[in-house]
């Protein structure tokens, strides 16, 4: 199946991209989530006309990335948690408790796109 991608989409491609991949994945994924559109020649020609719109849309997301990433690194967050003799937690500590902890310190976020990437110290 070949698509454009009207996205950037992670191990695939860039706005813009043609690309061809299996059926299932670009019907059950690409084209309902919006990231994609089937490669006709009225869809490129669509495509082409939106290319200018779409990439000012990219560019505003990744701005807005980036200002929350220079507002995450200036920040420090302790959350507290009960722990054995031995230093080790009881329960866990999940993306919810840390999403808890940012939006207590004044910084406003979306708790349903809040992905925790990093290790826990072991300190």
């Amino acid at each position: 199946m070949q698509l454009i991608l009207l996205e950037k989409v992670t191990n695939l491609g860039n706005l813009g991209d043609k690309v061809n991949v299996k059926a299932g994945y670009g019907r059950n994924y690409l084209l309902p989530y919006g990231k994609a559109t089937a490669a006709t020649a009225a869809n490129v020609a669509a495509f082409e006309e939106r290319r200018a719109e779409l990439e000012k849309a990219a560019a505003d997301r990744k701005t807005s990335a980036e200002s929350r990433a220079a507002q995450l690194a200036e920040l420090e967050v302790t959350i507290t948690a009960t722990a054995g003799d031995e230093g080790k937690l009881f329960g866990s500590i999940g993306t919810h408790d840390i999403a808890d902890a940012l939006t207590a310190s004044a910084l406003k976020l979306q708790k349903a796109k809040f992905v925790c990437r990093t290790a826990p110290s072991a300190t």
